[in-house]
This record gives C-alpha cells, sequence and structure tokens, in this order.
C-alpha cells in the first residue's frame, strides 16, 4: 500500500507570499473613521503575534485632509489609492481597486468593518480573489500552532459561538463589529513606532470596469445629521404601536437635540427610513445616551448599540432581553410612558430652563413627512413616473398629488385605490395610514379652531394632537364675539371658574355662572359668549375620538 497523508490546515507562513494584517479604512464620516481606529487597535494586536506590519487602506480623493487622524494609529503604514474616479464611493469600483492592490501586495489577513460598506465590498473581493470570508465577527485571535486567524461569531440568537478558519486560501478575510476583542490581548509584544508611514499606491487604471455611470447626487434632508455621530439617540420598535404614536420620538429627539433610529419592525411598518433601522443590517450607533422604546432587545438590535455610553431600556415585559445590557430599566407601557416623558421634558425646559413655549412646542420641526405621504412619493419615484404624469392617469391636479405626497392633503379612499392600481401594490396599508393621519388632522384643526379666537392658557401642553386636552379660556367683558360655529367629534365639558358665560348648543341656550358646568355632544354646533361686564374665566376640556 503507498503512504497516505492526512490532510491539515495550512499554516500562514506556507501560504506562498503572503504576509501582513490589513484594515479598509472608511473615512465618510468622523463616527466611521472612530470606528476604523478602534478596529486598527485589534488588528495591531493580531499583527504584533503574527510580528508581521499592519496596513491601514484608504481609498478616496483627496485625502490629505484625513490623513492626520490616523499619524498616532498602531498601523505602520498607510497605503494611500487617491483618484478621481474613487472621489464618490462605487462598490465596482472600489472592489476592483482593491482586488488590484490585494493581487499585487498579497496581505496574509484584510479587516473590514462590519457596516453598510464593508458588507458590500468585502464578499465581492473575497469572490475575485478566491478566498473566503467571516462575517460580522466579534472576537479574533491568532492560533498559536497553526497561526491562523480564529474568527468568532454568533449563531442561534447568540445562545453560541463558532470559531471560524480559513485554512488555505489567502487572504484570510472577515468583516467585523465595532465591538469585537482580541483574544490573548494582555500578552502581546511591544509595539514599535506610532508614526506609520504614508505610501501612495496607482490607481489601476483601465483594469478597473465600470458599469455604472453616476448622474448626480441628491442629498436627503433628513440625513443632515449623522446617527453615528449623534450624542443622544432615541429607538423605537414594535412596541410603540403605530406610527401616530412614533412621531412622538421626533419631538422627543427635537428638544434632546438627538437622532431618532428603529428596529426592523418599525421599519417594516413604515412608521420610519429604512436608513434609520439600528441593528446588524442596519446602522451601529455609540451615542451617550440610548433610549430604547418599546424594543424586546434581540441580539440583532443589542449587537449595534454595545457601544453605547448609557443604555434606558422601556418595555412592559419584566423579561425582555433589553434590560440585561440597559443601565436603567423601566417596566411600563411604552404607550403611557412616552407622552408623558414628553410632557415633563417640555414643563421643565419652560420652568427650569427658561425656554419659550414656542421653543418647546415647534408645530412639525423635526418630523419627516407623513408616512403615507412619503410612501406614494417613494412608490412614483421608484417607478420613475413624474407628477404630472400621475395626475394626468388619476385625473387630479399636480397641486393635489404634491399636497398628498408632502402631507399637506388627505387623499379619498377612492384616490388611494387609484394609486395602488397605478403602482401595482396593496391598497390595504395605504387605507391604515389615512385613516390615522384623518384622525390626527381633525384634532389638530379642533384644538386650532377652539383656540384661534380666545385669550387661552392650555393646561395640556403639547397635546394638540392627543384626544384628550384642557386649557383655561378668559373672554373680555361684554366682548360680542363673531358668531362662528363650532364642532367636532366627541364630547366638550366646561367648568365656570369666574364670571357668566351663554353657551348656546344647538337651539339651546345655556346661561351659567360660577361654579357651573355644562357636558354636550361636541358634534353639535355650538358657541360661547360673556355677557357681563366682568371677565369670564372657564376650564375646558375637549375630546376628540
Amino acid at each position: 500500500m503507498g503512504n497516505t497523508k492526512k490532510k491539515t490546515a495550512t499554516s500562514p507562513d506556507q501560504a506562498e507570499g503572503h504576509a501582513g494584517v490589513w484594515v479598509l479604512g472608511d473615512i465618510r464620516t468622523e463616527a466611521l473613521k472612530k470606528a476604523t481606529r478602534s478596529l486598527l487597535d485589534v488588528a495591531s494586536g493580531l499583527a504584533r503575534k503574527r510580528a508581521a506590519p499592519l496596513s491601514l487602506v484608504l481609498l478616496g480623493r483627496h485625502l490629505e485632509p484625513h490623513l492626520e487622524f490616523f499619524l498616532r494609529c498602531p498601523a505602520d503604514r498607510i497605503l494611500c489609492m487617491d483618484h478621481q474616479r474613487l472621489e464618490h464611493y462605487r462598490q465596482e469600483t472600489y472592489t476592483g481597486a482593491l482586488a488590484h492592490l490585494a493581487r499585487e501586495e498579497r496581505p496574509e489577513i484584510f479587516l473590514f468593518l462590519s457596516n453598510d460598506c464593508g458588507r458590500e465590498l468585502a464578499p465581492r473581493l473575497a469572490a475575485r480573489l478566491d478566498t473566503g470570508l467571516c462575517a460580522d465577527c466579534i472576537r479574533l485571535g491568532i492560533d498559536p500552532q497553526t497561526g491562523l486567524l480564529i474568527q468568532t461569531v454568533p449563531a442561534f440568537g447568540d445562545q453560541i459561538y463558532g470559531k471560524i478558519l480559513t485554512p488555505e486560501k489567502r487572504p484570510q478575510m472577515a468583516t467585523v463589529r465595532p465591538d469585537a476583542t482580541l483574544d490573548g490581548a494582555d500578552d502581546l509584544p511591544e509595539k514599535g513606532s506610532d508614526t506609520p508611514q504614508i505610501r501612495k499606491v496607482p490607481f489601476p487604471g483601465k483594469s478597473v470596469k465600470e458599469r455604472v455611470k453616476r448622474l448626480g447626487t441628491k442629498k436627503d434632508p433628513d440625513q443632515d445629521r449623522s446617527m453615528e455621530d449623534a450624542r443622544v439617540v432615541l429607538c423605537g420598535g414594535r412596541g410603540i404601536g403605530s406610527e401616530g404614536r412614533f412621531q412622538t420620538l421626533w419631538d422627543l429627539a427635537e428638544l434632546l437635540e438627538g437622532e431618532v433610529g428603529a428596529t426592523r419592525p418599525a421599519v417594516h411598518a413604515h412608521w420610519v427610513d429604512e436608513g434609520r433601522m439600528v441593528g446588524q443590517t442596519g446602522r451601529t450607533i455609540a451615542p451617550e445616551v440610548l433610549l430604547a422604546f418599546g424594543i424586546s432587545g434581540a441580539i440583532q438590535f443589542t449587537a449595534a448599540i454595545q457601544q453605547s455610553r448609557y443604555i434606558v431600556g422601556v418595555n412592559r415585559d419584566p423579561k425582555a432581553s433589553i434590560f440585561s445590557c440597559a443601565d436603567l430599566g423601566i417596566v411600563g407601557d411604552v404607550k403611557q410612558i412616552l407622552p408623558e416623558l414628553l410632557r415633563k421634558l417640555q414643563k421643565l425646559l419652560i420652568e427650569q430652563y427658561g425656554k419659550s413655549p414656542e421653543e418647546v412646542y415647534p408645530e412639525g420641526i423635526g418630523r419627516p413627512i407623513s408616512g403615507l405621504g412619503k410612501r406614494l412619493r417613494d412608490l412614483r419615484e421608484q417607478r420613475g413616473y413624474e407628477i404630472g404624469e400621475v395626475a394626468l392617469v388619476l385625473e387630479v391636479t399636480s397641486q393635489d398629488v404634491e399636497g398628498i405626497e408632502g402631507g399637506q392633503a388627505t387623499a379619498s379612499v377612492s384616490l388611494l385605490l387609484r394609486f395602488a392600481q397605478l403602482y401595482r401594490v396593496d391598497p390595504a396599508p395605504f387605507l391604515t395610514m389615512a385613516d390615522g393621519a384623518r384622525a390626527d388632522r381633525r384634532r389638530v384643526e379642533s384644538y386650532t379652531k377652539r383656540t384661534q379666537n380666545y385669550s387661552y392658557r392650555t393646561l395640556t401642553p403639547g397635546a394638540e394632537q392627543k384626544h384628550l386636552r384642557a386649557f383655561r379660556i378668559t373672554i373680555d367683558p361684554r366682548r360680542d364675539h363673531k358668531m362662528i360655529e363650532y364642532k367636532h367629534e366627541g364630547e366638550e365639558f366646561v367648568y365656570v371658574l369666574r364670571g357668566e358665560v351663554e353657551i348656546k348648543v344647538g337651539e339651546d341656550l345655556h346661561a351659567m355662572k360660577r361654579g357651573e358646568s355644562l357636558h354636550f355632544e361636541a358634534s353639535i354646533p355650538h358657541h360661547l359668549r360673556n355677557p357681563s361686564a366682568q371677565k369670564t374665566e372657564l376650564i375646558v376640556v375637549l375630546y376628540t375620538p
């Protein structure tokens, strides 16, 4: 019988001509540069264990302003590929440039941030280099016997951890989470010079093919501030319950100068844009304070918030997983806690911090276009229709379409069905969104109409869109009010604090004095008048379904 050989893991030393640890830098925002710096710290440990150089790879245009940030990083060298074709990120161009550079330099290990860019580039590059890729690593190390890269990843909802090796192919590639750690970090050889060598590498030119042509860029106004850079982030999940309640997060974020994020269920419900999804397949954030409302705390979400300094979780389930990573946990119904928190914060800002009511109760500031309007706009743009074309097909004016998309107008049920038919989508979500929008608009209109003709002080600040509101009204002596007919859905309660008042409800006239009250159906036409020579003060409570 001939000799047989048992196949074993190939030592990196046997991987012909491959050496060094590489990290791809992400320089799009300050937060991503900081994340790159953290990944370099982990990669530095790997490089020292392998007694190999550590290289930071930067691609882009006009890279000089970014170099200063990395001059004190633990890299031995910075490879800069600066070219006009790299000014704007395109995955095909970046993949071709990295593939050419990796074939020329032959790194042993190549690491990427586990974010949108890393998840897109790394698998494409691995396919071109005919090597493996380990995704979303939470820990890295070097096997002391084989010298192979040990890549640890979670599985089955973080219940178990797997260690993955790439025994034969090179480079060994991985995308790495921001909170990743290094095995054996306490037993590392000393690092040499802290000043990396800067080396410019040429763009491979014609060898990089581009099938996508960039026509232009239009910035989303909702993305003016980066969630990764925010000091305060408020995240909402399925427990918020509805798009209307989710809007309260925008009110809170505006007062706290923070940003709004969401879990996948909230995004799929169209309560917020997909670009604000926080999680393994969304954004990874590290604010000073993270407030999580109605979020159970699945590993897909918590993996992306581990670097937050303080985490506050609100959930009615005391066994919710979010409490295992929260610094402060509040067990309760978020539907009650969220509006109460907003009310108390508004009161605090006015009474203790000297804010004006106009600053604390701005209408619509910080809120995106309503969910229905934005959904219709997105569908139109995805189908490639102009507003005029949609208006022509639906037999309405262009102004009608603009108003509906912008949230200033409400579409009828029949018009929504025609929208759905034109865009070839299920109309059911449209009708649900429209019902909520109409209810909110009725409450706002009723509140505005009721209060615009009198001197009043609200007793429920910030409740313009809530079902129950109360305020104190002052009517001047013998003021001959214009006979405006008020009516709205729901009920109204009036209590006379001082003076007299005449309230006409339908055909019935009620003359009331101090201490008397009246309760009536607010859908009946009604108006108020002060018949006396003194000021009249009332407490009015409105309920709108």
